[in-house]
This record gives C-alpha cells, sequence and structure tokens, in this order.
C-alpha cells in the first residue's frame, strides 16, 4: 500500500508498520487532511506535529488534527505502531458526533495530545481495528460491511475517549500560551513572520514570548517561525512536480533566489539538493 497516495483517496485508512512500507514516508515532513489516531505497539515512537516533539513508548495513543505537518521516526526492528486515519468527514458520516463525542474532548487548542492507556485495553482497540481491516478487504456485501465498519469505528472511539475524559486542563498559564501559540503560527505563518503579530494576538510583550518560549523549549519565537517556513517548503519540494518558484511564490518569497538562499541557511542544502536526498 503506498501510505501517502492512500490518505488522500479515502475516508477511513489503517496503516501497520509491521505489513506497510514505509520509505514513502518516514523520516520526511509530510501533511495529511485526516485525523490520526496512533497506537504504540511496541519500542519507541519519535513524533514531530508542527513543531512540537513526542517520545512515544509502547501503549501510548496519540490523536493528531487534520492539515498539520506531521514527522515520524522509528527503528524498524523494535517499534511497532498503528495508524487509524481517518477525514473530519468520515467522523461526522459515522454518526458518532453529538450525543457521545464532541472532537473538542480529543483536542486541545487544537493540537495534538496522548495518553497512555491500559495494555487489555490496547490489545482489544487493536482487535477492532484488525477487523476493520478485514472488512475493508472484502468485496461482497459492501453496504453492510461499510456499516459495520462505522460501527467498529465508533466503538474505538468511544474507548479511547474514556481516557481523554481524564485528561484534566494544564492549569499552567506558560504553557497554556505555547500551545496558543503553535496554534496560531500553523494558522498565520504563511502571511505573517513578525514576532509582533502573534505577541499581539497573545496580548503580551513581545520579549516575554521569547523568553517564555526559550525557557520551555529551548528556541526563541523566531526560531519557531523560522522553523515553520522550513518543514512547509520541505514538504512542498518533496512534491517533485511543483517547480521551486511556485514554492517560492507560494511562501511568499521577494523572488526564487531569496527563498534559496533561506533554504539553504537554514537546513544545509539548496532547494533543489533538498530533492535529490
Amino acid at each position: 500500500m503506498n501510505f501517502l497516495r492512500s490518505v488522500t483517496s479515502a475516508d477511513l485508512v489503517i496503516y501497520d508498520s509491521s505489513k506497510n512500507s514505509s520509505e514513502a514516508f518516514k523520516n520526511k515532513p509530510f501533511r495529511s487532511e485526516h485525523f490520526s489516531m496512533v497506537f504504540v505497539i511496541k519500542g519507541n515512537l519519535n513524533l514531530k506535529v508542527n513543531l512540537l516533539g513526542y517520545d512515544l513508548k509502547a501503549n501510548s495513543v496519540i490523536i493528531i488534527p487534520p492539515s498539520t505537518i506531521r514527522q515520524i521516526s522509528w527503528d524498524n526492528d523494535s517499534s511497532t505502531f498503528i495508524s487509524l486515519l481517518f477525514t473530519p468527514d468520515f467522523l461526522k458520516t459515522s454518526g458518532i458526533l453529538g450525543k457521545y463525542f464532541n472532537v473538542a474532548n480529543f483536542l486541545r487548542e487544537g493540537l495534538s495530545s496522548y495518553r497512555t492507556i491500559d495494555e487489555n485495553d490496547q490489545q482489544l482497540l487493536i482487535d477492532l481495528i484488525q477487523i476493520i481491516a478485514e472488512l475493508q478487504a472484502r468485496n461482497d456485501n459492501l453496504d453492510l460491511h461499510s456499516e459495520m465498519v462505522k460501527n467498529i469505528f465508533k466503538s474505538i472511539l468511544l474507548k479511547v475517549k474514556t481516557y481523554y475524559d481524564e485528561m484534566e486542563t494544564d492549569q499552567d498559564y506558560s504553557n497554556t500560551l505555547i500551545y496558543r501559540f503553535i496554534k496560531l503560527l500553523s494558522e498565520f505563518y504563511l502571511s505573517s513572520r513578525e514576532v509582533s503579530f502573534y505577541s499581539e494576538k497573545l496580548s503580551i510583550n513581545e520579549k516575554y514570548l521569547s523568553q517564555l518560549l526559550k525557557k520551555k523549549t529551548g528556541r526563541t519565537a523566531r526560531q519557531f517561525i523560522t522553523e515553520m517556513v522550513v518543514l512547509e517548503a520541505k514538504v512542498l519540494l518533496d512534491n517533485k512536480s511543483l517547480p521551486v518558484k511556485y514554492i517560492s511564490d507560494h511562501l511568499n518569497f521577494e523572488n526564487q533566489f531569496h527563498f534559496s538562499r533561506f533554504f539553504k541557511q537554514y537546513s544545509g542544502v539548496s532547494p533543489n539538493n533538498y530533492r535529490k536526498l
């Protein structure tokens, strides 16, 4: 299964790192319009969502919102994970929204969050995912099997939801500011790259914002903004059908030369050489 093609052509996709090829996306930033519910079966999984990093261990589950840039790395020999990817439309048509489920329970400030789940519960969830995979592989009774998939999908969400319902709201004001800054950055980095824009949106002093980020994450606001632009550039450059000039214009650089110089300064290679890696 070609993972990157599949996630753009199906409402519900299962990726199993022990069965599916990972060459197309492993250690490379990519964007998806799907929610991703990732279960770490064994070993460790290093995950970056936009600019926030997560080091996940066995029995962890993380839910990643749509439109974020993800970068995943793991050791094929010692680590295994399964991802359940689903579109917002599939979430709506599954019939779970409203009475049983609110997307807000799974997402805080539009960012990813993870939980450690009971080993027995994880096995139950993996078994349910495997049943979905078997039903998707069937070519008979399509309407019936489609309805069964939706009901099993709802069961998975309801089970995982119990862990997110237990999650306490972060009372640390500084952490809340960081979450809000990252969320704003993911929305406005193409049009606004001045720290003052984000500090004004957050109603705090520009210097305080950078000092807070530096203390909590080791990176200043300026570094976060730069990294976000570089990350987006890498995602676009991985699509070799896009001319470098188009990417430069899309990222709002004055011209292709300025973009190439910027990219080489912060990634160590030129855009054309990056495409050869």
